[in-house]
Formats: structure tokens, C-alpha cells, sequence
């Protein structure tokens, strides 16, 4: 029976090299897309990612697994591709001279400032917050819904007409950055902001403003900011939280941890629902590690904490992350549709054709286990709590950049998640 069932199952044990500013190097790694269109062949990979050979970045939706090889590991798994007939093309040569030239863009950033052109980090995603609030007084508000485990805020905007008498209002709640290393996840949230608050895309403002009327939207854009900020500072590839977790492969002998400590949960793994049975590992170092217990982690408890007193008022449930391009609706964690399987199907499509309306991008809409099984995602975690709209948006692109999407797509990104949002919102 294998022991891991998704992306990014285990850290693999690689001499880790830095470069001079202190970010972990992945000079000479190349990401293979892999063929496994037959059980025995993805059976084979799980193994492989098991074994330390590989690291499973991606699954793709198509039968794809997007695998990351280190140089010393290559030759022996491209010997392998072959002797077992596996099909294969390498989608990046040498994703660590990728990096190094986004993060030699990213220090040539205007500081303190924001704008959609670039990446920027929690401090200037904060101040634009701040900005935005005291530019549009009466209409949005700035507040935490808790702290993070290094202490940093989850700071959450809620936006509406006539904000102060708003609060019977239904509301459309939204998420980004979940998983730390998928950066235009936040963005795109942030860009829901903006436009909401006629900031970009002026046009739609009489469209916005029917909405505004009518909702309260509240909206998290960094949900986990312990995570994003090593992703900036240390390891772009970081997905999970930055508590420490355990000893790798639980060997812990006299208090010390023989093959190394462990850091991290996957938060879209850690709320209770399902938790802990698919697409899981037990290994805390693992990115799919999902955590001791449900809502082991500070951003899962707050997001619970906040989105449960605020349950009944919940229309629509929308998480963003990236990538591969899909519109994901419930559940995750079993092949019987849900009971409200049509209404997600009735919104997707139009999702769907709203998101290809704009720059002709086109996403699948499917539902979350038709991607791959797992347990504990926000989504899914909402939907038994009772709003019937949950849905997840898996963002640009489908494997040329993955999660490094270059800074000049953000806008484009935001423009066809803005528009599909819209609709969503406009036929719930």
C-alpha cells in the first residue's frame, strides 16, 4: 500500500545549497511532466517521490504528475522513465535560474510601495490595506481575524456600501494564499479588492456598486504569511505553515530529531473534514503533512474561528490558488457528487465562460477529487458547514511557469478571476 497519495509528497533528502542572499538554491533542478495515465505508472512515481528520488510538485489534471529532479538525481530517473515506457517532457531545464532572476527582479522593487506589477511582501500588502481603508471611509475596514504562529496578523478587509449598516448583509467571503508558494494566489485576491473599491477596472464600478449594495465582502488575501514570507526570504518552492511539526519520518531518539526537524502543516489539509484519510502523509516534514489534529495550526483556527461566527450570513465560499487552471467545486474526498452537485455544476460553466471571456484562458471545471483524492480542505471543511457555495480556483498557468508565474501576468490573472467572480456573485 503506497504512503502517499499527492503533490509535493516529501521533502527529498538533497544536499541543500544557499545562495548569497540566504535563499535555498535549485541550480541544475529541472521539472519533468510525467505520464500516468495507467495506476502501475503512478504508482510508480508515488514510489519513486517516496524513495527520496524525485519531489512531486504538481498533479495535473489529464492524468500529469510535475516532478521535481535534482542534477545528481536525473540520469538515474530519466533511466527509469525509460525502462518502464513512461512518457515525459521537461518543462523547465533549470528552474533555480528561474528563481534567481525573480528574486533579482523582487530586489529591484520599489519598497513601500504596492502596485500590480510585482510580488510583494506582507508588510506592503498591509500598508496598501491601510491605504485603501483610509481612501474609502464608509465603505471598507480593516481588521485581524488572528495571528499567525510567528505572530504576524491575518489581516482581513471587509467592503461594502454603507459599511456601518451592513452587517445583515449575506456575505461572499474570499481567500488567498493558502499555500505559500503560489503567489499570484494572493495577488488575485488583492485584486478582488481593489476593484471592488473602483481602485482598477473602473469601468465595472456600476456593476460593482449593485453588489455592494447588496453583500458584504470579506476577504483574506494572506492567509498564510509565516509561509509566504520564508517562500520570499528562504525556499520559493514552501507550501505549508512554518510551526514546527516533528522529526522527519517521526525518528526521534533521546529528544533529537536523527534525520532533522520538521516545520509546517498543510493548511488545505488541517480543517476537519475527512481529516487525515487521503492524499496525506504522516511524515511531518512531507508537504502534505496535514497537521497533529484539525486546526492545529494559528491561520486554520482563526479562518474557523471567524468564518463559524459568521456562518449563517455565508452565501459564497471562494479560495484561490494555483496552478494548473481549474474551477474546483465539492468534494475532494469521495466519488459520490454531493447533493447540491448541479448547482456547482450550473455555476462553474458559467465561471468557465466568463474566465475564457476576457484573455481566452480556459480552465476545467471539475470537481476537486476529480484532480486527486484528499481530506481536510478549507472547501470542502465549509460546504459541511452548510454554504452551499464552496469553491476553489486553481490560477495560471498549466505548467510552463507553474508556481513562478512571471510578475506581467498578475493583471491578466486578476482581470479573468474579477470577471468570473462577478458572475459567480451576480447568480448564486
Amino acid at each position: 500500500m503506497r504512503r502517499f497519495l499527492l503533490p509535493g509528497v516529501c521533502l527529498v533528502l538533497m544536499i541543500v545549497t544557499r545562495t548569497l542572499d540566504g535563499h535555498i538554491s535549485y541550480k541544475g533542478y529541472k521539472v519533468v511532466r510525467v505520464s500516468v495515465t495507467k495506476d502501475a505508472d503512478r504508482q510508480l512515481v508515488y514510489e519513486w517521490s517516496d524513495s527520496e528520488r524525485i519531489r512531486i510538485l504538481n498533479e495535473v489534471f489529464g492524468g500529469f504528475l510535475d516532478t521535481l529532479i535534482s542534477p545528481k538525481q536525473y540520469d538515474s530517473v530519466l533511466a527509469l522513465l525509460n525502462e518502464h515506457s513512461m512518457q515525459f517532457k521537461i518543462l523547465n531545464d533549470d528552474i533555480g535560474a528561474d528563481l534567481e532572476t525573480e528574486q533579482s527582479n523582487d530586489l529591484r522593487t520599489a519598497k513601500n510601495s504596492f502596485d500590480f506589477k510585482s510580488y510583494h511582501s506582507v508588510k506592503d500588502l498591509y500598508q496598501h490595506l491601510e491605504v485603501l481603508a483610509k481612501r474609502h471611509p464608509g465603505r471598507c475596514e480593516i481588521f485581524s481575524i488572528g495571528k499567525s504562529y510567528e505572530g504576524r496578523d491575518l489581516k482581513a478587509i471587509r467592503i461594502s456600501a454603507d459599511l456601518r449598516n451592513s452587517a445583515s448583509k449575506p456575505m461572499i467571503w474570499v481567500d488567498g494564499g493558502i499555500h505559500a508558494r503560489e503567489w499570484v494566489a494572493h495577488t488575485t485576491a488583492q485584486y478582488i479588492v481593489d476593484a471592488l473599491l473602483g481602485e482598477v477596472e473602473a469601468h465595472l464600478t456600476p456593476r460593482v456598486e449593485e453588489l455592494l449594495q447588496t453583500y458584504q465582502f470579506v476577504v483574506l488575501p494572506m492567509a498564510n504569511p509565516d509561509g509566504y514570507e520564508y517562500s520570499r526570504t528562504t525556499d520559493r518552492l514552501w507550501r505549508k505553515t512554518r510551526k514546527p511539526s516533528g522529526c522527519r519520518d517521526n525518528i526521534e531518539i533521546n529528544g533529537e530529531c536523527l534525520r532533522g526537524r520538521c516545520f509546517g502543516s498543510d493548511p488545505n489539509r488541517n480543517f476537519d473534514v475527512d481529516f487525515g484519510k487521503q492524499g496525506v502523509s504522516k511524515n511531518p516534514c512531507s508537504d502534505v503533512y496535514p497537521g497533529e489534529n484539525a486546526f492545529s495550526e494559528n491561520n486554520t483556527q482563526a479562518m474557523r474561528d471567524y468564518l463559524i461566527k459568521n456562518i449563517r450570513s455565508i452565501k459564497m465560499y471562494l479560495s484561490f490558488h494555483s496552478y494548473t487552471q481549474l474551477f474546483l467545486k465539492p468534494v475532494g474526498y469521495t466519488q459520490h457528487p454531493p447533493p447540491d452537485a448541479t448547482l456547482h455544476n450550473k455555476i462553474g460553466f458559467m465561471a468557465q465562460r466568463a474566465l475564457r471571456s476576457i484573455h481566452g484562458k480556459h480552465y476545467q471545471n471539475i470537481r476537486s477529487v476529480e484532480l486527486y483524492p484528499n481530506s481536510g480542505s478549507s472547501q470542502d471543511w465549509i460546504y459541511h458547514e452548510g454554504v452551499k457555495h464552496a469553491y476553489t480556483v486553481e490560477l495560471r498557468d498549466t505548467g510552463k511557469y507553474g508556481f513562478k508565474l512571471p510578475a506581467n501576468q498578475i493583471i491578466p490573472t486578476g482581470q479573468e478571476n474579477l470577471n468570473a467572480f462577478l458572475v459567480m456573485v451576480e447568480n448564486i
